[in-house]
C-alpha cells in the first residue's frame, strides 16, 4: 500500500457536512472567527490550510468559525439555496428551518473526520503505469490506486480502461504459466467462516468493536477529537489497542451470512487502521498540516520527498520507503526496503 499517511479532511458546513466551496467561491464568502475577524489570509487558502486555520482558531478560543455570508445580496442567497438543494439538501433545509436565508446569517464551519481512501486522498495500492499492484493478478484503478490525489470520475474511468487492457495482456501471458493456487485460499476461507458459525455467541458484538476502533483512532491517531494531531507515543498506544481489538474480533460469532459479512468488514478495517498508524509513524515530518500534524515533527522536511509504502507480511506491517520516481519490481513482489 502507499501514502496512507496522507489523509483528507474536508472543510464542511457544521452538522450538515455540506461542501463549503460553493459558498467560498460562489459568493466570495470569507472565513471569520467568533470575533468577526477574517483569519483565512493568516493561515492560507489551500484546502488543508483552510482546515488548519479553522482548527487553530477554535483551539485558541476564537471559535466557532464561519463563512461570512451575512450581508450578501438576496439574489446570491437564493442562488445558494437552489445550489445546495441540488447537491446537499440538508443544508438548504437547515436554512429554511432556521427561518433565515443565507444572506441573513453566517454559516458555521468545521473539519470532518479524516478520510482514508477516496478521490481526494493519495492512499491506495502501489501500482505501476498499467495499474498492476505488487500482487500478481491484482489491479487497482480510481479511488484505490495510490500515489495520486484528486482521483475523480473521469480519471477513474481512464485508469479502469488502462487496467482492463493490462489484464487482457497479462491473461494471454498467464495461459502458459502454472495455475494460481486458488483452491488453497478457498479452503482457508471455508475453514474461517465455518469457525464463525460454530462458535458460541460472542461477548462483544461487531458494532461494539467497531465503535471501540473508531474511538481509538480518534483519540490516539489524530482524529477530529484530537484536532488531527498525534505523536509517536500516541501512535504506539493506538497500534497496541487496535491489536487488542483484532484479537477480540477473532472470537466473534455469526448467525447468518450478514453477520459474517460484518465480521470480515471489521477485520479489514482493523488492518487499514494499523496501516494508517504505521504510515503516520513512518513519516518523520508534517507535510499536510491541516490533515494531520505530527507533533514530534511539526515542520515539513525536504528529506521526506519520498513515498511511504507498507506490506502486510505474516500478520505484521513492514514499511517500505521509496524514492520519487521509483516503480515496483514485479519480479520481487514488495520491492526495495
Amino acid at each position: 500500500m502507499t501514502t496512507f499517511e496522507m489523509r483528507f479532511v474536508a472543510l464542511r458546513c457544521k452538522d450538515t457536512i455540506a461542501p463549503t466551496g460553493t459558498i467560498a467561491q460562489g459568493v466570495g464568502a470569507k472565513q471569520i472567527n467568533s470575533l468577526g475577524e477574517v483569519y483565512e489570509n493568516q493561515y492560507g487558502t489551500t484546502t488543508q490550510e483552510r482546515v488548519y486555520g479553522t482548527v487553530a482558531e477554535n483551539q485558541a478560543g476564537r471559535g466557532p468559525c464561519y463563512l461570512h455570508t451575512q450581508g450578501i445580496s438576496r439574489e446570491q442567497g437564493e442562488d445558494l439555496l437552489k445550489a445546495y438543494l441540488n447537491m446537499a439538501p440538508s443544508q438548504t433545509l437547515k436554512w429554511i428551518e432556521s427561518g433565515r436565508e443565507p444572506n441573513e446569517q453566517d454559516v458555521e464551519i468545521e473539519g470532518t473526520e479524516p478520510y482514508i481512501v477516496g478521490g481526494h486522498t493519495a492512499s491506495g495500492y502501489w501500482v505501476d503505469e498499467k495499474r498492476r499492484t505488487t500482487l500478481k493478478g491484482l489491479y487497482a484503478a480510481g479511488d484505490v490506486a495510490g500515489g495520486c490525489p484528486q482521483k475523480y470520475v473521469t480519471g477513474a474511468l481512464a485508469e479502469g480502461e488502462i487496467a482492463a487492457k493490462a489484464i487482457l495482456e497479462d491473461l494471454a501471458e498467464r495461459q502458459a504459466e502454472e495455475a494460481f493456487p486458488e483452491a488453497e485460499f478457498a479452503e482457508k476461507a471455508e475453514r474461517e467462516y465455518e469457525a464463525c458459525f460454530s462458535r458460541e455467541k460472542s461477548f462483544f458484538t461487531t458494532e461494539q468493536l467497531e465503535e471501540a476502533m473508531q474511538k481509538v483512532m480518534d483519540a490516539y491517531a489524530g482524529g477530529i477529537g484530537a484536532g488531527y494531531r498525534y505523536n509517536e507515543k500516541q501512535l504506539g498506544m493506538a497500534d497496541e489497542k487496535i491489536r487488542g481489538i483484532q484479537e477480540m474480533a477473532e472470537h466473534l460469532s455469526a448467525e447468518d451470512m450478514d453477520d459474517l459479512l460484518h465480521i470480515y468488514e471489521l477485520k479489514e478495517r482493523l488492518v487499514v487502521c494499523r496501516s494508517v498508524i504505521a504510515h503516520l509513524k513512518a513519516r518523520k515530518e508534517t507535510r499536510w498540516q491541516g490533515f494531520s500534524q505530527n507533533m514530534d515533527y511539526p515542520d515539513r522536511s525536504e528529506d521526506w520527498n519520498k513515498y511511504v509504502n507498507s506490506v502486510w507480511q505474516e500478520g505484521e506491517i513492514r514499511i517500505v520507503i521509496r524514492e520519487m520516481g521509483d516503480i515496483p519490481d514485479r519480479t520481487k513482489g514488495a520491492g526495495r526496503v
